[in-house]
């Protein structure tokens, strides 16, 4: 069910960032989803996730993420990530035809980390066509917005493979 999702999407410059504390930004990010080894032991199928995003501007390095994410036989997915921005995501969703929708289920971060603390955040991934894939990352924090969700990044990646 996540097979239209799998491989190699690079964006050098597509990548923006808005969020009310933060000036608007440009950035490019490299994303790989591949199939994982079987773990005979679970007999789960999983598929490999990364990505690592940059500043366009600056070529600054901004974060990577590392996880796994599997879907069940009725569509259910479980996206669980690690990053080197000092959290762990654990998300849970839904996929349909070339569409994906994730939200948050469980967070973990550092104890001195300095963002604000992410209340909720919604990840959606569309394929457009053979060559595109798009994510949306919405997200609440402590104190932006009080209900609902603010647009964080969107970026528009091109099939490397």
């Amino acid at each position: 069910q996540l097979e239209w999702i799998a491989g190699h999407w690079r964006s050098e410059f597509s990548g923006k960032v808005f969020w009310p504390t933060v000036p608007t930004m440009t950035f490019g990010e490299e994303l790989k989803i591949m199939e994982a080894p079987l773990a005979k032991s679970a007999n789960v199928q999983f598929l490999n996730f990364s990505a690592r995003a940059w500043s366009h501007s600056t070529k600054d390095h901004f974060h990577d993420e590392w996880g796994f994410v599997t879907a069940d036989p009725s569509g259910n997915v479980t996206l669980m990530t690690s990053g080197n921005n000092g959290f762990t995501t654990y998300e849970v969703g839904h996929v349909s035809h070339n569409r994906l929708v994730l939200t948050l289920k469980d967070i973990g971060r550092i104890s001195f980390s300095r963002d604000l603390p992410v209340e909720d955040l919604r990840r959606t991934f569309v394929r457009h066509d053979d060559r595109y894939l798009e994510q949306v990352i919405e997200m609440r924090t402590a104190t932006h917005p009080k209900q609902g969700y603010l647009e964080h990044t969107r970026v528009v990646y091109t099939k490397m493979d």
